[in-house]
């Protein structure tokens, strides 16, 4: 597939995401105190010009990707985006037979060195609430002895997008895809992805409030989100409830980050899906 239409494709679903008010995430209707709308549009396009890059590998993508962007804006804005989106730009950029065999085959064979740089980027940015972590396979100690595939596999026990790498990107195509292609045909884009969103907050633990707030907490949370997403009516305005959970997350500085990152892939996902037609 043509680097510069996946290009603009990632670059698309990324802006269009932002759009959609979802409670405790950036948005133009709520956005986070002391983020940025401009930035998070430039690290999208930042991020692309290395993703869609077919001279260079997959690891160095990511890699690459995530060190600028965290240089230019100096915080961390997408490497979950980076992580989660770099793999399936990659399977596009090839001929695609089966896209689910394909990914498994690229999540399968990822070479040290690849590995190497992917757990590079992670150590780079140092998403919130990593250094939490202390236990084997935390990306700060030495992991000579474990295989990029091992610290995936450990670290998809409390993160999900550790877990898409472990699990062939189960989640999306599952869950996620599914779901997003059922409210499509009921409700706009915006609303159907705010429903995304919030299932996705329902689902599991957010692997970034599990890092950065606890375990209780991010628990909490997600029963929040279940009973949101229960009172929900697709087809009823619903904002006030949405504002509330908006202004509870807000105040206690609690962003599912996961979860917005997830529902930008399952987004991705569904557009590619339906320009190129390929079997999935």
């Amino acid at each position: 597939m043509n680097s510069s239409i996946l290009n603009k494709i990632y670059n698309d679903v990324c802006c269009d995401e932002l759009k959609v008010f979802k409670p405790g995430n950036h948005s133009l209707l709520s956005p986070i105190p002391g983020m940025s709308e401009l930035k998070f549009r430039y690290a999208a396009k930042i991020s692309s010009q290395y993703l869609t890059n077919e001279k260079i590998t997959m690891g160095e993508a990511i890699f690459l990707s995530a060190k600028k962007c965290k240089i230019e804006l100096n915080s961390n804005y997408n490497l979950g985006i980076i992580m989660l989106c770099a793999p399936i730009l990659r399977v596009c950029m090839k001929n695609v037979s089966n896209f689910k065999n394909d990914l498994a085959n690229l999540l399968s064979t990822i070479s040290k060195r690849d590995g190497d740089l992917i757990i590079k980027a992670i150590n780079f940015v140092k998403p919130g609430g990593i250094r939490n972590y202390k236990g084997v396979g935390n990306i700060f100690s030495s992991n000579e002895k474990l295989s990029f595939k091992e610290i995936m596999k450990i670290g998809s026990e409390r993160d999900r997008i550790s877990k898409c790498y472990s699990e062939n990107f189960k989640e999306i195509f599952d869950f996620g895809l599914p779901l997003l292609r059922s409210l499509k045909n009921k409700a706009t884009k915006k609303k159907a992805t705010q429903i995304l969103y919030l299932n996705f907050l329902a689902y599991a633990l957010d692997s970034h409030l599990h890092r950065k707030v606890g375990k209780s907490k991010a628990n909490i949370i997600m029963f929040k989100g279940l009973k949101l997403k229960k009172s929900m009516n697709i087809f009823k305005n619903n904002d006030n409830s949405i504002k509330e959970f908006d202004f509870y997350l807000k105040k206690f500085h609690c962003n599912p980050g996961t979860c917005a990152d997830l529902t930008v892939t399952t987004l991705l996902m569904d557009k590619i899906s339906d320009i190129f037609k390929f079997s999935l």
